[in-house]
């Protein structure tokens, strides 16, 4: 039998031969253009490599032998799965490889190509593509955000240039990990994104999860960075149980709580934008909220954790799969590849193609980076939202006050004193209270805020000082912090004999990696050189603006070489938030002097004018 080889394809009476049976015949022969050839089929699959370019626009091409595949052997390739080489060798390819084929010769939506170009290279059939692929891709369309009507803020250079990155691969469908360090303003560049988002389609909807203390802060930041935009907070008893609700807004902020309990009417919507805030709370795939949080429709997850990989391997895994479904393969596989039993063994694995993957879809960028475009300290601003029984004991607590105020405000004094325990922790008002550290978290929203923060600076190695007031605050704080982290935290307070709160602090600065100092605000306050920390918490907040400047300046002072991120909680919607609109006063005022002087007058004046401003 004599086949006629067109475009590369043998064929008989016009029909293509399949080539299962080509493969059988072994030798055949043919005619080419016009001449009688003798063609012989290769048994050993062709191994074949693929190149990839971006220029002009993404695509392959594809080797044999170094060689270059031409026009004819691409189209019987893809369409036969097998070429001709000098007309004297017939060669196939297995179904895998020729699945490979398809996808590289078809039509190359990017979400899709990301994964090709990961599978392929893990198959040794490509080399590795460039570190910063998408970022050249973005740059080659020239995309930039567009959020000027919505965001009224100025954004530094490099989160312009995070914003731009997310909006690329938001028009692209690729999820993504933003895992920008602490302080580095991801949630502007969330916000940035959604106003992008809105401005290119004001019908978009926005989904957002956030741990329940950080509701208000969301809030509060769009207020700040787009006021136009106003949030809808899905929470709380009173939330309705149907979508058609949430179908009216376009920017959504719930808690991983009521996500869970409420995911059979949210899986109702589709959202354009989901974006989980502390996503290392879905680094466990198992768990209700990440199995959730993947129920959700979707077209871009954004996951936003400045600690994407914390104990494991799989702590990547699970964020990728959540933003990225596939891209790091099944769970099983991944595990099977890159986690083992023995530490030194995963060790041993060679991790550049995983670092390499992840590149790709993640943007982190560390303060070392961008110092040049930071101020030398960073005031992070966070207020915290209180879950339901705190509000009803600070309830309680404002309600003996007013009464007290009624009636001449006598006792005015101890009562503050109790309210200033209460935003410390509940527990130092109930001395029968559980104070293991899920308790400790539990009753206080504040206290679960500050581990959340302890995490990302722990994960980075980094050192903090924490400012509280009350001794049992401290030792509560020290304990949560020896059975979390395994680290004994120094505490400097009027416990503290004087020759041993140098020695803590030497100790503290010359040890490497993440430590602790917990420190009373006015016992250690002043006078204390700790350069070594570059994080200071005001947990515990001192109602005199001048006492939390001086507490800061242990860190954040002449010698000092990094920034310095400093943590102002406060309780949103109470007399905190009155505290912390007096700091910044006081920043803005930075030239008048104001006393550090502990004066009970002054806290006594602006309870009652908190007070008044209640009842009018």
């Amino acid at each position: 039998m004599t086949y006629f080889v067109n475009n590369g394809v043998l064929v008989y009476d016009n029909e293509p031969i399949p080539s299962e049976e080509l493969y059988k015949q072994g030798r055949l022969s043919a005619i080419l253009n016009g001449e009688r050839i003798y063609l012989i089929a290769s048994k050993r699959p062709a191994k074949i490599h693929f190149h990839f370019h971006l220029e002009p626009s993404p695509h392959f091409s594809i080797c044999f032998k170094g060689v270059l595949l031409n026009t004819e052997q691409l189209y019987s390739l893809q369409s036969q799965g097998y070429f001709i080489v000098n007309a004297e060798r017939i060669h196939f390819v297995n179904s895998g490889v020729k699945a490979y084929v398809d996808a590289a010769l078809g039509e190359l939506h990017l979400p899709s190509l990301i994964k090709l170009l990961r599978a392929m290279y893990q198959e040794g059939l490509c080399e590795q593509p460039p570190s910063a692929f998408l970022e050249i891709l973005r740059a080659k369309s020239k995309r930039t955000a567009h959020h000027e009507k919505l965001f009224i803020r100025d954004l530094y250079p490099y989160q312009k240039q995070g914003v731009d990155w997310l909006s690329f691969c938001m028009d692209n469908g690729v999820g993504t990990i933003l895992a920008d360090d602490m302080g580095l303003g991801k949630t502007a560049q969330v916000i940035a994104l959604c106003c992008d988002t809105l401005e290119i389609n004001p019908s978009a909807r926005i989904l957002i999860v956030v741990p329940n203390p950080l509701l208000d802060n969301w809030i509060r930041e769009f207020n700040f960075f787009a006021p136009t935009i106003e949030p809808y907070l899905h929470y709380g008893c009173a939330r309705r149980g149907v979508s058609s609700v949430l179908s009216e807004h376009h920017v959504i902020i719930t808690p991983y709580t009521t996500m869970i309990s409420d995911i059979s009417m949210l899986e109702e919507l589709y959202f354009d934008l989901a974006v989980f805030d502390e996503a290392s709370m879905l680094k466990n795939p198992n768990a209700g909220r990440s199995i959730a949080a993947r129920r959700l429709d979707t077209g871009v997850a954004i996951a936003m954790s400045g600690t994407p990989v914390e104990n494991s391997l799989m702590d990547a895994w699970a964020l990728s799969d959540l933003v990225f479904p596939g891209y790091l393969g099944s769970q099983e596989d991944f595990k099977s590849r890159y986690v083992h039993r023995n530490l030194s063994e995963t060790l041993n694995t060679n991790l550049e193609e995983l670092e390499l993957s992840l590149r790709q879809i993640t943007l982190r960028r560390m303060k070392k980076d961008v110092l040049k475009q930071l101020p030398e300290k960073l005031d992070i601003h966070l207020p915290v939202s209180q879950n339901e029984s705190e509000k009803s004991l600070y309830t309680n607590i404002i309600e003996e006050m007013l009464n007290d105020a009624y009636g001449g405000g006598s006792g005015i004094l101890p009562l503050i004193n109790k309210l200033q325990q209460f935003t410390a922790h509940p527990v130092l008002l109930d001395a029968t209270a559980p104070t293991d550290i899920r308790s400790l978290s539990t009753q206080s929203a504040k206290f679960e805020l500050m581990l959340l923060k302890l995490d990302a600076i722990a994960q980075s190695g980094e050192k903090v000082i924490i400012f509280a007031t009350f001794q049992k605050a401290i030792d509560l704080i020290k304990g949560a912090i020896k059975e979390k982290y395994g680290v004994v935290a120094g505490v400097i307070d009027g416990r503290t004999p004087n020759e041993e709160r140098q020695p803590l602090i030497d100790k503290f600065s010359s040890q490497d990696g993440f430590d602790v100092l917990i420190l009373h605000p006015k016992t250690a306050g002043m006078g204390l050189n700790i350069t070594a920390a570059t994080h200071v918490i005001h947990y515990c907040r001192q109602w005199n603006p001048a006492l939390e400047e001086q507490a800061t300046a242990r860190a954040w002072r002449n010698g000092q070489e990094s920034v310095v991120s400093v943590y102002y909680m406060y309780y949103a919607d109470t007399i905190e938030e009155t505290i912390d609109e007096r700091i910044r006063l006081k920043q803005q005022l930075s030239g008048q002097v104001i006393s550090v002087a502990d004066n009970k007058e002054t806290d006594k004046k602006i309870m009652l004018e908190y007070l008044e401003t209640l009842g009018s």
